[in-house]
């Protein structure tokens, strides 16, 4: 049994633009790019709160996205869905290329030192959004320790392995110093 969520974020949304009920949405990929208006999909407040909208139209705009909701036609009425994630279902997505990865499957790996291939009895609880960049959040597997935040990226980060369930950490050292 799969313990992933069958929903992944695959943007935020920001705040309204212009005067006929667009509103951006920033991405960290190129998923929005794939889909063809109409669809149905779902929004999720910071509460965790989810509904469902259908967007109508799509259009690349610098780093984000412009989004036209069905039934909303004015800045004020979309303005309501700011700071809600945009989740599509798992099985809706592109397949990652070689190297990619969605960052919910980081959650549950366990955290492996990439200068000894040891385990370090840490595992990946949560992929953080930061606008520079994600950060993982990790707990100790035993569940008494701090809990380290590292951020997501090739200097701190190595590889994954979703198979073995582990995830490469470099100079591990530095972080459980902090």
């Amino acid at each position: 049994m799969s313990t992933k969520p069958s929903l992944v974020k695959v943007g935020v949304i920001g705040s309204s633009h212009g005067i006929k009920g667009f509103i951006k949405v920033f991405t960290e990929g190129d998923t929005l790019l794939s889909a063809k208006p109409p669809f149905t999909c779902t929004v999720e407040d910071a509460r965790g709160n989810q509904s469902t909208i259908q967007i109508d139209e799509i259009k690349p705009n610098g780093n984000h996205f412009l989004v036209k909701l069905k039934g909303f036609e004015t800045p004020e009425t979309v303005i309501k869905y700011r700071g809600f994630s945009l989740l599509w279902k798992r099985e809706d997505l592109p397949k990652p290329t070689d190297g990619e990865i969605y960052t919910e499957d980081l959650v549950g790996l366990v955290a492996i030192s990439k200068e000894t291939s040891q385990s370090l009895h840490y595992v990946v609880t949560q992929v953080i959004d930061n606008p520079a960049h994600p950060i993982l959040e990790l707990k100790p597997k035993s569940g008494e320790g701090e809990t380290v935040l590292i951020p997501f990226l090739h200097q701190f980060v190595g590889d994954w392995n979703l198979e073995s369930k582990t995830l490469e950490i470099i100079s591990w050292e530095q972080w459980i110093e902090v």
